[in-house]
């Protein structure tokens, strides 16, 4: 469990995501409005153009994907409630093995033994439709300066190399404004266009360097422990943008038959656990819960794999954290800090890198998952309540293998 002095005291307000709303800060009784998340509030498929936008010439033509109608879903999940995994297998030596076979996998769930119902071997870019991949520079919670050394580091990536990348790629920004993201290419040059037109003259959010100045901490600069404070404000801010960000990226993708590489290039957003913040109520650990539950079922029905890199602040992995990162089951354990990219990275079986120094060679490093993985899918019986959970392991019965895969999910009835 995430040991935090204080939580968060939070309210509702009138904007829902998916029928349910994001919390609002109250420190010290201080009332302050901040932003809420709105999930119906749907930004355009990365797969189609962006108003205004545009990728450039591709050198070469993507697989045409027809999406799913809401009635196809419905029609699907009613069938079989099917779940799928996507399985990255490695060796000591970090290669992944291409000839693994469906009795090599044991798949376990909630502790107990479950059938596998399908199984498929992924060799990189020869899938029918090869997996999507999405850098997203995070304007919210990075100063200027460390925006402009990322995009330094996605031009060197691009240009590391000649002819189309193997994997078609998309920029996407994450600011106040919301998120942009360009149209998916392989073509080197147009998504160097792409990302000069997405950055260029670009500012961070308001309050991105303040929330990081001590100056802004009660009892400094002459900030009573009772005034209102701009960094708790702020950082309550910074949360809500970009869990909304991160939610839309999500729910773009879970008509689109497609699986997709998520790369959140910086330190991730505040899981509001500074002092000043005072302890959650009931109806705000139902609310952190319902929020959780929609952003991971999003991630899963989406097949999104999360990758957080340049991410030094990522909190290491030891046996009083592991609730953080292994999910909560129920919303008396749920709290800001379980919506953090971190777990959320862990729990889609995505990395946690914390190398700030090659960013280039990070999203490398993300991509080795695209090139050889396997797919796994199970039926999962109808819940019985809203967000019922249940872990998920995935073991390979050769020795000197890893896995990684999502590590839970939230049922729904």
């Amino acid at each position: 469990m995430l040991d935090r002095a204080i939580v968060i005291q939070s309210l509702r307000d009138q904007s829902s995501l998916g029928g349910t709303q994001l919390p609002w800060l109250r420190w010290l009784g201080i009332l302050s409005a901040c932003l809420a998340l709105s999930f119906t509030s749907r930004q355009a498929s990365p797969l189609q153009a962006p108003s205004g936008q545009s990728a450039g010439p591709q050198s070469d033509p993507l697989p045409q994907l027809r999406r799913r109608t809401p009635e196809e879903r419905e029609r699907i999940n009613q069938a079989t409630h099917r779940i799928f995994l996507n399985v990255y297998v490695s060796d000591a030596s970090g290669k992944s093995p291409t000839d693994l076979k469906q009795t090599d996998f044991t798949l376990i769930e909630d502790h107990q033994l479950r059938k596998v119902e399908g199984f498929r071997s992924v060799q990189g870019s020869s899938a029918i439709a090869p997996a999507h991949i999405i850098l997203v520079l995070d304007a919210v919670n990075n100063p200027s300066r460390k925006l402009g050394y990322f995009r330094r580091e996605i031009e060197k990536y691009l240009r590391q190399g000649d002819g189309p990348l193997a994997y078609p790629m998309s920029i996407a920004l994450s600011s106040n404004s919301g998120v942009s993201v360009g149209l998916p290419s392989r073509d080197r040059s147009a998504l160097l266009q792409e990302l000069k037109a997405l950055t260029d003259n670009l500012h961070t959010i308001g309050c991105a360097e303040a929330a990081e100045d001590e100056r802004y901490l009660p009892g400094h600069n002459g900030l009573s422990p009772l005034d209102p404070n701009p960094r708790l404000d702020c950082l309550n801010h910074h949360f809500n943008a970009s869990v909304k960000a991160l939610a839309s990226l999500a729910q773009q993708q879970v008509d689109v038959p497609v699986r997709v590489i998520l790369v959140w290039i910086g330190q991730g957003w505040p899981l509001l656990s500074s002092n000043g913040f005072v302890p959650d109520t009931p109806s705000v650990k139902r609310s952190f819960f319902h929020d959780l539950v929609e952003v991971s079922s999003a991630l899963m029905e989406g097949q999104v794999t999360l990758d957080a890199i340049a991410s030094p602040s990522a909190e290491s992995r030891n046996a009083h954290d592991r609730a953080f990162f292994d999910g909560v089951p129920d919303q008396s354990q749920v709290t800001a800090g379980s919506l953090g990219l971190h777990p959320l990275a862990h729990q889609s079986g995505g990395q946690i890198l914390t190398n700030t120094k090659d960013i280039a060679g990070e999203i490398d490093a993300c991509l080795a998952d695209t090139k050889s993985y396997y797919v796994l899918s199970f039926d999962s019986p109808p819940a019985t309540a809203f967000g019922e959970y249940h872990s998920i392991q995935v073991k390979v019965d050769k020795p000197g293998l890893t896995v990684r895969t999502n590590t839970l999910y939230y049922a729904e009835p």
